[in-house]
């Protein structure tokens, strides 16, 4: 049995463990469990990423083996790791840090209280997790940059904005990445994310993912949304997971890495699951990066 497999199983078997799964079961977790030397050789000679205090925050709440997470730390030389294991999922109006963390590494159950447009229900029962702003703001906090205003007051203050829909546009998406740093927040009037960099600075090169060659450039945002991927990941947490979780009904996402810029047409994977469309790239471990479809003409701004 290779050393490989052997950490592979053991962490398996912890993961199972902590979150109530019997012996025998499998996580749906699809990160690599650990990178090859050559693997790890290829990220640091062609990653460029310096550590910083937001991505810190922001990756750690991605999913465990997450290879954005992952490639961060080999490249920067930090040791984050994930605040819970399967990340944290997405719900409407999910803002309250105390909720999301209260039982870590174990999953709050609670009924909505308010419905979404299109999913969430008022007293239907779910993971309690972040929504977007939820997400963004307790970021910022971690990073020790204070409370931020609301979406509105971000969208309306020029002076903070690196590119305005109103007063400056943005580039071609491919050059972008340039003019940013991570920490800068992509704020909409239904959104807010953070830019994460772009798959060339994660190492990424068009042999490794030649799918994605056209748009290694592009901007990379993190963010709590409508993602399927992970929303399975719960799936099979409510199904498999602690007697709890059986009460809750599946999310639509929760903290994932999407890209920017990329026709939808361009993605070779699409579903329509929780009433919501993702289209997806494979990453060469498996783990999907997500499109953030851009709609011309809405109101936006990249906040600093």
């Amino acid at each position: 049995m290779t050393k490989r497999l052997i950490l592979c199983i053991c962490a398996l078997w912890i993961l199972g463990a902590a979150l109530g799964l019997s012996e025998g079961e499998k996580s749906r977790l699809p990160g690599p469990c650990e990178m090859t030397a050559g693997q790890k050789m290829r990220v640091l000679a062609n990653g460029s990423l310096a550590p910083s205090p937001v991505l810190d925050a922001a990756l750690s709440l991605l999913e465990e083996g997450n290879p954005f997470l992952e490639r961060y730390n080999l490249l920067t030389g930090s040791d984050i790791q994930p605040r819970m294991p399967y990340g944290v999922p997405y719900l409407y109006g999910g803002q309250t840090e105390s909720h999301v963390f209260a039982k870590a590494p174990e999953y709050v159950v609670q009924a909505a209280w308010i419905s979404s447009p299109i999913y969430y229900r008022a007293g239907t029962v779910y993971l309690y997790g972040f929504d977007c702003a939820g997400y963004v703001k307790w970021v910022w906090r971690q990073a020790g940059l204070g409370g931020l205003p609301g979406a509105q007051d971000m969208l309306n203050d020029v002076s903070r904005a690196v590119f305005h829909s109103v007063s400056r546009e943005m580039p071609d998406f491919s050059e972008l990445a340039r003019y940013l740093r991570p920490g800068d927040l992509l704020v909409t009037e239904s959104h807010m994310a953070i830019f994460l960099g772009t798959l060339r600075q994660f190492g990424y090169t068009a042999e490794e993912a030649p799918g994605l060659a056209p748009w290694l450039d592009h901007p990379l945002v993190i963010h709590s949304t409508v993602h399927a991927g992970v929303a399975d990941h719960f799936a099979y947490l409510i199904a498999n997971g602690l007697q709890k979780y059986k009460l809750a009904t599946v999310t639509d996402g929760g903290v994932g890495v999407s890209i920017l810029g990329v026709p939808t047409a361009s993605a070779p994977g699409h579903v329509f699951q929780q009433k919501q469309d993702t289209w997806y790239f494979d990453l060469p471990d498996h783990t999907w990066l997500t499109l953030l479809p851009w709609h011309a003409g809405q109101r936006y701004c990249w906040y600093r």
